[in-house]
């Protein structure tokens, strides 16, 4: 006979209960929920992996410049190969777009701070004859407008001044003859002031001060030899060569007086970089690697020729040093603001530069072929590009990725 199996009804029942329990525990994630979420649209930054939201914006660092985000493409798991490696590449990277918009143009450039022309005066004798007191000892000697630097004997002038007090201190002076005195005194270079003081003291004097009609700092004009010497020569004894005793000639200029209130900063501007220069623009210097010596200005000049020795070609940048920080000499690196460039660019990681070309991996039907591309000027992260691709292109935002380093990648050299 068959054994009726028993089942154990309240152990069963029990179990039943408790898949119930935890059934009702696990929510259920609504329909319409899971498609949004399927379907949600990432923007994000090419240039900052970081940089994601779900809605359309700018990318809020500085060096993209309010760069659009871009909508992040969906990824496709590729299959087979069609192309050759050598020319086409199976990957999983990101795919981003060329973006025309524009950048400010930066002009990075070596210079060195110089005297402005501007604020270098001679000082020259009025009056032949010889150095009878010398009050300028050594170069770079500061001195101030109306200050004495050097007397001059001149035995014409004595003779002159003796003339005027013999015609003065005469029984019956003769107006005529005085005033002709007088004239040939200010025919010589003798002020009003000396001549008045000549006739109150009725003193001679063997020597003429000559005075400074500026403010600055003393450069010897003249060297041993009598010669002169180039102004940019910081390496000069400081020592001058004229001393007491030397003879001069009139209009002799003898030492140059520079004003260091206003100082220019010469540059070096390569080949490639002298179209993006204009008269006019701003520029940031920072003096001897201090980013605490930071300078503005603006180009005051471009000179119209190369330097003979190298292929760059000088600008002139007038800054202000009435605190007298900024000292002649000094190495300056400078930043130039140039005009904005409304062009397509792209990051220059998307560019891969095999020497005398320049290629990015461009996607096309489910794989990357090389393009060889023209490109133009760089701008912080970006750089220009001239000729090879448009807006609508989709490129590899990490192209050193897709390239073989030991291989050589072909293009088709008709395209």
């Amino acid at each position: 006979m068959l054994k009726h199996r028993q089942f154990n009804y309240p152990k069963i029942i029990t179990w039943l209960l408790l898949l119930f329990v935890m059934a009702c525990q696990t929510p259920i994630q609504p329909k319409e929920k899971q498609t949004e979420k399927l379907e949600q649209t990432i923007y994000y930054c090419p240039m900052h992996s970081d940089v994601q939201q779900n809605h359309p914006g700018k990318c809020p660092k500085p060096e993209c410049a309010g760069m659009e985000l871009v909508v992040k493409e969906p990824e496709e798991f590729l299959k087979t190969v069609l192309k050759p490696v050598s020319s086409s590449v199976l990957a999983k990277v990101c795919i981003l777009k060329p973006i025309y918009k524009k950048l400010p143009v930066y002009v990075e450039s070596l210079g060195v701070i110089d005297y402005d022309n501007y604020s270098k005066f001679d000082i020259s004798s009025l009056y032949n004859g010889r150095i009878d007191k010398l009050y300028i000892r050594y170069n770079y000697q500061p001195i101030r407008k109306g200050e004495v630097l050097f007397e001059v004997y001149n035995a014409d002038i004595v003779n002159a001044e003796e003339n005027l007090l013999f015609l003065l201190k005469s029984a019956n002076p003769d107006k005529e003859l005085i005033a002709v005195a007088r004239q040939k005194l200010k025919s010589m270079q003798l002020t009003q002031e000396q001549i008045n003081e000549l006739e109150s003291t009725k003193k001679i004097k063997n020597s003429i001060p000559v005075y400074s009609k500026y403010d600055g700092h003393i450069h010897e004009m003249l060297d041993s030899k009598m010669a002169q010497p180039e102004m940019n020569d910081y390496s000069k004894s400081p020592l001058i060569s004229i001393k007491e005793g030397m003879y001069i000639q009139s209009g002799q200029a003898l030492f140059n007086v520079v004003n260091a209130n206003n100082v220019v900063v010469i540059l070096k501007i390569k080949a490639n970089d002298i179209g993006k220069i204009h008269a006019g623009e701003k520029v940031s210097c920072i003096v001897n690697d201090d980013t605490n010596m930071v300078m503005q200005g603006k180009i005051d000049f471009v000179e119209p020729l190369f330097n003979s020795n190298s292929k760059t070609m000088n600008v002139r940048v007038n800054l202000n040093n009435q605190l007298h920080k900024h000292k002649i000499g000094s190495l300056v690196k400078a930043k130039v603001i140039a005009d904005s460039l409304e062009t397509l660019w792209v990051p220059l990681s998307a560019i891969v530069d095999l020497g005398k070309e320049k290629i990015v991996w461009k996607w096309e039907k489910n794989y990357f072929r090389a393009v060889k591309v023209e490109t133009g000027i760089k701008i912080n992260q970006w750089i220009e590009i001239a000729d090879g691709l448009t807006e609508n292109d989709q490129i590899a935002s990490e192209a050193h990725y897709l390239s073989d380093s030991e291989g050589f990648i072909k293009i088709n050299e008709n395209e």
